[in-house]
């Protein structure tokens, strides 16, 4: 009988699967993280130990009635073990020198799921011989905490930057859409779900470093977006407006040469640019109008991208005592960091911006269309109530904008006290319910703090206000937050 009609040996299949499987993900390994210095082993000397260490192996059961146990100091050489657990395992006991682990084991609680995989470990010079054998289920749920797990890190590393306790910062953790809880129900009585997405909101950046370095990189920053954009294509009093403007240049060319601070909790960057290139991938928050808001303000002017303007006074945060700016004081060298510049309340627009744009938006069919099926929530009702749909069909028949309509809806919703003038523009939140969901807004505020000197040589602060369309069709996520970060959600309908 020739080799061709031998059975393979067990031996034969532990060489195959060692140099089908280990082999190559030992290279990559090896590759990816040099720091381990982890040798490249032949199977000869593989093979040559296999024996003597198979014959070494206890099967040992590690659980609260078992007699059994990992005695090290009994062992100080080593000993191989194939420990089958259950509670003390999935405890998160910590087994000196474990490479492989089979884990079937699920718990609908983060906090239990990651004890558990504390012993997922490894130790340093074997790396690339670890194994993880488990459910693609349980896969997925790891995936989800690990990305949580991220994210909360994050949170706190923001926590820190600006100087805060966890008594004033408000945290929050990410939900799984699947049934998975954060932790026991009697540790999240101070919790609560929201369902957290940019559709619909209106996003400032108001919070400020006056570092002078990061005051003008944000400037130049500023200026290069607007010089891309080319010439406005209207004036609307003291206020510069670009329409059509391309997504990727709101991310690439902004977004991401901003410095944003660790106080504007809400805004965090990779999320914003996430969020803007998820929907344009979807055919929303294609076309940006952006406006330059250059109006009476405390006399500070600026010239952005070869427009001249002056800037907006903007309240500081406790005013009743100066701010911690120190901008007199701060020098040119770029390095110290004397403070922080907060608006009060967080808040930099003025509600009449945000419907600039829907001047110029015709209320066509297609668009009364879109905004008849926008519903609230992905399964919701309809957004707007059946006198607002009248509002909106009627408006749509006269041949007026958008702006029209929203005005009108928002006198619905608010009617003016009696005696009390008619409003004069739409509230922000409806002017961000009929914005069309292709349409988004950009509103770009240079800044001072009102009520102090700021020095006239000196760049403005560039403050961002991105107005998103009401979406049921956007990403959103549910997430667990705490009573602080409940209170930073601000109500924004009121007049600067």
């Amino acid at each position: 009988m020739g080799d061709g009609d031998r059975k393979p040996t067990a031996l034969d299949e532990l060489k195959a699967l060692w140099e089908e499987e280990f082999v190559p993900a030992s290279k990559i390994i090896r590759a990816q993280v040099p720091e381990e210095n982890l040798p490249a082993i032949p199977w000869r000397q593989v093979a040559a130990e296999l024996h003597e260490a198979a014959s070494r192996i206890e099967v040992k059961e590690i659980n609260g009635n078992a007699p059994d146990a990992l005695d090290y100091v009994a062992h100080k050489s080593g000993f191989s073990v194939v420990a089958v657990g259950g509670d003390k395992l999935s405890r998160g006991l910590t087994l000196e020198g474990l490479s492989v682990s089979y884990f079937l084991r699920t718990s609908r609680m983060y906090d239990t799921l990651m004890q558990m995989g504390r012993w997922f470990g490894y130790r340093p010079g074997y790396l690339d011989l670890c194994r993880l054998f488990t459910t693609a289920e349980l896969q997925q749920w790891y995936r989800h905490i690990a990305l949580a797990e991220v994210e909360l890190r994050r949170e706190f590393d923001r926590m820190k930057a600006a100087g805060l306790t966890p008594r004033q910062y408000g945290l929050r953790v990410r939900e799984h859409p699947g049934g998975m809880v954060v932790t026991a129900m009697n540790k999240m009585t101070n919790a609560q779900t929201l369902q957290l997405s940019y559709a619909g909101q209106l996003v400032q950046i108001a919070h400020f470093a006056t570092r002078p370095a990061t005051v003008r990189a944000n400037f130049a920053a500023t200026d290069r977006f607007l010089s891309a954009l080319g010439a406005p294509g209207r004036t609307h009093k003291d206020i510069q407006l670009w329409s059509g403007v391309r997504p990727e240049l709101v991310v690439g060319e902004l977004l991401a040469n901003f410095d944003i601070h660790q106080h504007c909790v809400r805004v965090q960057r990779e999320e914003l640019g996430k969020f803007i290139r998820h929907q344009a991938g979807q055919g929303e928050l294609t076309s940006w109008t952006v406006a330059l808001i250059g109006i009476a303000g405390d006399g500070h002017s600026f010239q952005l991208a070869g427009h001249d303007g002056t800037c907006s006074g903007r309240k500081v945060e406790g005013a009743a005592t100066p701010p911690a700016v120190g901008w007199r004081d701060a020098g040119t060298d770029g390095e110290s960091d004397p403070g922080l510049f907060s608006t009060t309340k967080a808040n930099i627009q003025s509600p009449t911006h945000q419907s600039l744009d829907l001047m110029d938006l015709p209320l066509d069919a297609p668009t009364l269309a879109e905004l008849l099926e926008k519903r609230e929530g992905r399964f919701g009702p309809t957004l707007f109530n059946s006198q607002e749909q009248d509002i909106l069909r009627r408006c749509a028949a006269a041949g007026q904008t958008l702006h029209a309509a929203a005005l009108e809806i928002t006198s619905l919703r608010y009617p003016p006290e009696e005696g009390a003038p008619a409003h004069k523009t739409p509230y922000g939140a409806v002017a961000r319910e009929v914005r069309p969901v292709r349409y988004g807004m950009l509103l770009i505020y240079p800044l001072v703090p009102r009520g102090h000197d700021w020095p006239g040589d000196e760049k403005p602060f560039i403050g961002l206000a991105f107005c998103f369309p009401s979406s049921h069709t956007a990403r959103a996520v549910d997430y667990k937050v705490n009573k602080i970060w409940r209170s930073e959600l601000r109500d924004e309908e009121y007049e600067d």
